[in-house]
């Protein structure tokens, strides 16, 4: 029993020691992972942040070369932008600036000079259409229409057709109403023997009063401004035609072609004189015709309206403008395309008119009595 005792504390007095040297042994190595370990972990960290550093470094470089591409694009952008509003500046101008204001708006932009702009103008002359750009080609519309320097001059004749010029080309535009009023109104015109006498009623923009004169007709050209053709069986009589005191005797016909529905309403730079002012005129017309003879009228139809420039008659303000008056033609007309107008057998209900159809009625009237 002792013995087996003694083995035992043996035992565990071996126990003990090796312990001990394993602790002496072990404390050292611990202690040199550890040190290896906080060594690798500071250079792990230390790795990782360089590289964060270096990523975002390329990241910054990278965003910096795009918003210098964004600039660039934007400056390109902003340049184009300038170009295309100082060619809108210019167009704009020769459009709508007389000569004088031109010139001073180019010095004040440092473009072109009106000399300039003129001598590149006439070098177009020549130009085949297909060459035509489209600044040549805008000056065209501008240059003939109610507008250009023509109109300026007084001497613009309103056209049936008109042209529209384009880059490369050229076609015909809108039809007006001049293509069905002129036509009636010669129809009527070859009716009557040579030396008739007749008035045309709002003759300026119009070729119909030369070609009445030439057909043998004595023609009194009524305008507010003078008729600016010349001819020996033509006279201009210039003013409001209410303000007239008439023809010096009876006439053979009265043309009113597309002029009535301006009448008092100031327009065309006369003082405005009353809604009313038509109806009174196509009286006084009835006093100076002699018995028999005939108004040929022709004005916009369709839906009855009244702005500051014209009328558009319907059939009920018709009848009561011709009072007293007896109807011997009446025709209406509708446009029915761009380049297209039509007779209408009967009238078209009002309901047409709405959608902003355009009309035309053609008639002839004598005074009752």
């Amino acid at each position: 029993m002792r013995s087996q005792v003694m083995r035992n504390e043996r035992g565990w007095r071996l126990t003990a020691d090796v312990r001990g040297v394993l602790r002496k042994v072990a404390s050292p190595a611990a202690a040199y992972v550890d040190a290896r370990f906080q060594e690798l972990h500071q250079r792990l960290a230390d790795s990782l942040g360089e590289g964060l550093r270096a990523h975002l470094d390329r990241r910054l470089d990278s965003i910096e070369h795009r918003m210098g591409w964004i600039e660039d694009r934007i400056n390109e952008r902003a340049g184009d932008l300038g170009a295309r509003m100082a060619q809108l500046e210019t167009r704009l101008t020769v459009d709508t600036q007389t000569a004088t204001e031109l010139a001073a708006t180019s010095r004040r932009t440092g473009g072109p000079s009106v000399e300039d702009v003129d001598r590149a103008m006439g070098a177009l002359v020549g130009t085949p259409v297909g060459d035509l750009g489209p600044g040549g080609a805008d000056l065209l519309n501008w240059a003939g229409g109610h507008t250009g320097p023509s109109a300026q001059a007084g001497v613009w004749f309103n056209p049936p057709v008109t042209l529209l010029h384009a880059e490369g080309s050229v076609r015909h535009n809108e039809v007006n109403e001049r293509i069905v009023e002129v036509p009636y109104a010669m129809g009527v015109a070859a009716g009557l023997s040579p030396g008739s006498r007749v008035l045309d009623v709002g003759a300026a923009e119009s070729t119909l009063s030369l070609s009445l004169a030439s057909l043998g007709l004595e023609v009194i050209a009524a305008d507010l401004r003078p008729y600016p053709f010349e001819h020996p069986r033509l006279r201009s009589m210039v003013g409001p035609i209410e303000e007239w005191s008439g023809p010096e005797g009876p006439l053979d016909a009265v043309f009113c072609v597309s002029s009535l529905e301006h009448f008092g309403l100031g327009s065309y730079g006369e003082q405005a004189t009353g809604h009313d002012l038509d109806r009174r005129v196509v009286q006084v017309f009835a006093g100076w015709l002699r018995p028999g003879a005939e108004l040929v009228l022709t004005a916009p139809y369709g839906a009855w309206a009244v702005d500051d420039h014209q009328r558009v008659y319907d059939a009920a303000h018709l009848d009561a403008l011709l009072e007293g008056w007896q109807v011997l033609d009446r025709r209406v007309c509708v446009q029915t395309g761009p380049d297209r107008w039509e007779w209408v057998e009967e009238e078209p209900p009002a309901s047409v008119w709405d959608d902003g159809t355009r009309g035309v009625v053609l008639l002839r009237a004598t005074p009752d009595g």
